[in-house]
This record gives C-alpha cells, structure tokens and sequence, in this order.
C-alpha cells in the first residue's frame, strides 16, 4: 500500500508545476495587489487606516486581449473576479465587494488595473 500512496503523491505533485505556469495569476498575488492598490486609492481620499482584507477570494480568470498595443511575446493578461472583505468598523458589519481586475504579467512582474467593484 505505501508504493501506491507514493505513486499518487508523485503524480500530484508531476502537476503543480503545470498550474504554476499557467501564467493566471494566484489568489496570494491577487489579494496582495489588490490590497495595495485600495490602500493607496483610499489613502488619497484621505480615508487612511486600511491594513489588508478580512477576506478575500479568487472566483475565476479569462484570458483577455491587450487594448493598448502589442504585447511582448511573454506578456499575458488575465480579467480576474474576486471577492474581497473590508473589516467592519467599530458598530457596523462587514461589507463584501465582488471585484474584477486586468493582472498584466510581464517580464517585470505582475501588475493590476482596477476595473471596478460593486457591495454584495
């Protein structure tokens, strides 16, 4: 029995490196993004004092065709959807925002435009 455990674990780790070059970005490099960007945007509307999400949650990405240009031949652009919880202020609950976002992978890095949120 310990050959077919192994056999399985072998095989679920031969598709990992798959996933990982898929080029979509992951939830862990979405949230940090994400998170990055509202602090800024609220941090300029004088709102400061956000330190990261409650929560939050990849829900799906497409391919997406460049709008400006041509593309690197190692460039890829995913749309991205997301779930993301702000903690509640002091005497009222927390609000959640279904998000989606342009993530650009270029030779630099990942990047993020916001293309809009709405309450749920």
């Amino acid at each position: 029995m310990g050959g077919v455990v192994r056999r399985v674990v072998l095989c679920g780790l031969a598709v990992l490196p798959l996933a990982a070059c898929s080029g979509e970005p992951g939830e862990s490099d979405m949230r940090k993004l994400v998170e990055t960007h509202t602090r800024r945007a609220l941090d300029g509307q004088g709102q400061g004092g956000f330190r990261g999400f409650e929560g939050f949650r990849k829900q799906g990405c497409v391919d997406t065709k460049y709008r400006n240009g041509a593309p690197k031949p190692d460039d890829k652009q995913y749309d991205c959807y997301y779930a993301a919880t702000f903690a509640p202020q002091p005497g009222a609950t927390a609000m959640t925002v279904n998000g989606k976002g342009r993530f650009t992978r270029t030779d630099k890095g990942l990047t993020f435009e916001d293309l809009g949120a709405q309450p749920r």
